[in-house]
């Protein structure tokens, strides 16, 4: 199977959405600027809808402040990013607080135009020690 590239409009949106997720920690204004009335979210913890999806993330820091800093506070180590066909593709590590250990993401974005019609991601905590002696990034 062929892999199209990306249009013009697909490759802007997408780099306009990810500098608002991943480099500004703007959830709401990302995802609110960029899905598609369809939008279809696959992990399981959380709701379909972008602003239902930010209303989650808003009483998750509210309700543990000690646990998670503000979104502006988050450290993000990025390992690999691709635009392809029509998806936006991003691999990264992520902490939410200093006492959190932080996460691995893959994050697949499907895009229809200018516009993000489905979510999929992978998550992995971070664990102490790894049997491997390997860091996960």
């Amino acid at each position: 199977m062929a892999i199209e590239p990306a249009s013009e409009a697909m490759q802007a949106a997408a780099e306009a959405f990810f500098k608002l997720l991943y480099v500004d920690h703007d959830f709401a204004g990302a995802m609110r600027g960029h899905t598609a009335p369809s939008f279809v979210e696959h992990n399981p913890e959380l709701p379909n809808s972008p602003e239902d999806q930010a209303r989650w993330f808003e009483e998750r820091a509210a309700a543990n402040p000690e646990f998670f800093a503000s979104e502006k506070d988050w450290q993000t180590r990025f390992v690999h990013r691709f635009i392809v066909g029509n998806y936006l593709i991003v691999h990264y590590y992520m902490s939410v607080g200093p006492t959190d250990r932080g996460r691995m993401f893959a994050d697949f974005w499907l895009w229809e135009g200018d516009k993000i019609v489905e979510h999929w991601d992978v998550v992995q905590p971070v664990p102490e020690k790894t049997e491997s002696g390997n860091p996960m990034w």
